[in-house]
């Protein structure tokens, strides 16, 4: 990849080529800044179940650089998509390309005749809830949420999280 400066400034003047597309499988080493091996392989599943229609994964580049990515979960609530494993690359956070797909993710919803958007957050993750809150979602309860991880010395971990649950009607 060329310089990051240099990307984020076309991203920023509108002068990168920015695509979304379905993320797949021989993708997933162009994502390795989106989280652990534990993390990736849950992705690599994720991607698993796209031909049954029951998620879709999307990955955003800039350039041709994969740049950040989500989930879409079609099975968590009847008619809503539940949006999860968004992640933007550090370096080109604030840029709005998370905005981007969300709008992209409510697309497809909206495509395939859903009413209803969901997603989690964890309660001390600030920045994100307000760029949810900033998109339209709004909290409906908390939960908690489970997942594998790994510790900073590799071991294998289950990580718990307590998350703001919210929603948005389409």
């Amino acid at each position: 990849m060329e310089d990051v400066e240099g990307l984020r400034g076309r991203i920023a003047d509108g002068t990168a080529t920015i695509t979304i597309d379905e993320l797949r499988v021989e993708d997933l080493d162009d994502i390795g800044w989106s989280g652990s091996p534990t993390r990736l392989r849950n992705v690599a599943e994720q991607l698993a179940r796209m031909p049954s229609g029951d998620v879709e994964y999307f990955v955003l580049r800039a350039d041709g650089t994969s740049i950040a990515k989500a989930g879409v979960d079609y099975t968590k609530e009847r008619g809503a998509a539940t949006i999860w494993q968004v992640a933007t690359r550090f370096e080109f956070e604030g840029l709005g390309l998370a905005t981007r797909l969300f709008e992209h993710a409510e697309t497809r919803a909206q495509a395939r005749g859903l009413s209803r958007l969901r997603l989690g957050v964890e309660v001390e993750n600030d920045r994100a809830r307000s760029l949810y809150e900033h998109l339209g979602f709004v909290p409906i309860g908390e939960s908690i949420d489970e997942w594998e991880a790994e510790t900073l010395d590799g071991a294998a971990c289950l990580y718990r999280a307590i998350c703001i649950e919210m929603a948005k009607d389409l």
